[in-house]
């Protein structure tokens, strides 16, 4: 019978690492939190907006009825959706209101394995059209201005990558953002293959097989980003044909503007942590951004030495560190 080895199997040359190997039960490097958008890049540009308007018959005058009658099918669209999975279509007054909380909380009260959890609708800053006066030929023109409209957010439990979120801005030009989570996905992988792990919040803190969890960590990197964008968008925004047909059908173009990939470090008990956790701390205020630092320890993160620290460098009471740097030898 093969035995599965505790001790690291992604060997990292830090000079942290070296000195805490005794300690360490595995290293595990991974997609945390991925933001997607999907833009449609021509209609940024004035000229082409304005053939688009063209195309659509639409008069700059009367380009905010056009615009507003566009939003309203976008949301019955999606109220829809929602009514006929008996899911929630709740307005939310603050974007201060931590949707990923709420829908977290609705999977639990309606055990909501897969599917449509909610859809949530938020008005928040964009960068949309409106119309504006030359002075110069006195005719209206359209200028792309930052300014606040309704999005949609759809808050959905996948079979392959867990909770996930698409927000879709309903007013010109329509961008999309789709955020999912890495560790989650991983864990689908995990659950998938019966490989046996143990997770806090959004840490492992003990993993059975640390070779087979990285591998299923960097199948990660070979997803078709495109393919998976594009499902969600024709499942939570089936009008976006419509919406560009006079252009003849132009696509969104998909970016990934914010990925953050993670370096986890699991100890094998808290002791080790608690005497190290203070010396991490005073490595991030000394060598890393001290705002960047503090702004995970105001929220009241740190009660004790023993409490979850999550910062550029961060701890777990269960024995995980998370490093998205280099260290020095601690």
């Amino acid at each position: 019978m093969k035995k599965n080895s505790s001790a690291p199997t992604h060997r990292v040359l830090n000079p942290f690492i070296e000195k805490h190997q005794k300690d360490v039960m595995g290293i595990l490097h991974s997609f945390d939190r991925l933001r997607l958008q999907g833009s449609l890049g021509y209609l940024y540009c004035r000229d082409v907006f304005e053939e688009y308007l063209n195309k659509s018959k639409v008069l700059c005058k009367d380009f905010k009825k056009f615009a507003t009658g566009l939003t309203a099918e976008v949301c019955q669209s999606a109220e829809q959706l929602a009514r006929s999975l008996k899911r929630p279509f709740t307005y939310l007054a603050s974007s201060a209101l931590s949707k990923e909380e709420e829908a977290q909380r609705i999977c639990r009260q309606d055990k909501i394995k897969e599917g449509l959890v909610a859809v949530f609708r938020c008005v928040e800053p964009c960068r949309t059209y409106k119309m504006r006066g030359n002075y110069q030929t006195k005719l209206l023109e359209p200028q792309l201005e930052l300014g606040k409209c309704l999005h949609l957010y759809f808050y959905v439990q996948h079979p392959r990558f867990g909770l996930l979120h698409l927000r879709l801005q309903t007013w010109f030009p329509f961008l999309i953002h789709i955020c999912l989570n890495g560790h989650e996905w991983l864990a689908r992988q995990m659950d998938g293959k019966g490989l046996r792990y143990r997770k806090v919040d959004n840490r492992f803190t003990w993993i059975k097989d640390f070779q087979a969890a990285q591998n299923l960590a960097n199948a990660q990197l070979s997803t078709d980003w495109v393919a998976l964008c594009e499902e969600l968008r024709r499942t939570y925004h089936p009008l976006h044909e419509k919406i560009v047909a006079p252009l003849h059908g132009i696509s969104y173009y998909w970016t990934a503007p914010q990925t953050e990939f993670s370096s986890d470090v699991l100890f094998r008990d808290q002791a080790t942590l608690e005497r190290l956790v203070p010396r991490l701390i005073l490595h991030a205020m000394l060598n890393l951004a001290v705002s960047k630092s503090c702004v995970f320890w105001v929220n009241g993160w740190m009660e004790n030495l023993g409490a979850r620290w999550s910062a550029i460098c961060g701890a777990d009471p269960k024995g995980c560190v998370s490093s998205t740097g280099s260290m020095k030898t601690l």
